[in-house]
């Protein structure tokens, strides 16, 4: 059972903890979900901290895939589609074969499959636009420096996911993934101005 789709049954206009706390069902599926989130966010970090744009999309490719797992146990089957599609996209940056066509491709099925499987919930649309946003940036954005701050953008729109679907461990990850984007960002200025 699914943490946001047990808590639609009793009341779809508010959220868990209003309707007088959680079942054991929607405690349970929090849990794993943290769990996979929490292996997810390790990615995230090790995409934040390296300096090579291909390997920062190599490290998203494994942190996309391992989050549509968390996805579907917080029940927001959005963010699974979005999650899907920038595996695809990350791997087609990292391979040095994202077109204009992929980006454009890409783009139009996150808004309009994102559109058609999220249940109305400000997370899912937020998940919608992050991937959007980044799915753009990710095509302009490819010097070393760009890419960390795009990556900084990107994480920033995901933390305010994680606090609208209570991801307690993406969201202390994504918060220090925002830091080392952007301290890594300043790594690579300081690397520039020294060669």
């Amino acid at each position: 059972m699914l943490l946001y789709h047990n808590a639609k049954t009793t009341n779809s206009k508010t959220p868990p903890l209003a309707n007088g706390g959680f079942d054991e069902t929607m405690i349970n599926a929090l849990i794993i979900a943290n769990i996979f989130s929490f292996i997810s966010a390790c990615f995230t970090v090790a995409s934040s901290w390296t300096k090579d744009p291909k390997r920062t999309y190599f490290y998203q490719v494994l942190q996309c895939l391992v989050y549509a797992a968390a996805a579907y146990f917080f029940g927001v089957y959005s963010t699974i589609v979005m999650m899907l599609i920038n595996a695809f996209r990350n791997y087609l940056v990292a391979a040095s074969k994202y077109t204009v066509r992929w980006m454009a491709l890409c783009s139009a099925l996150s808004l309009i499959v994102g559109l058609w499987v999220n249940g109305h919930s400000l997370a899912g649309y937020i998940s919608i636009f992050a991937t959007v946003y980044y799915t753009i940036a990710s095509f302009y954005l490819v010097d070393a420096k760009a890419v960390k701050i795009n990556v900084a953008i990107d994480l920033t729109l995901w933390l305010i996911y994680d606090i609208l679907v209570i991801d307690i461990s993406s969201g202390v990850v994504d918060l220090v993934s925002v830091i080392l984007a952007v301290v890594t960002f300043f790594r690579i200025c300081r690397d520039e101005r020294s060669a």
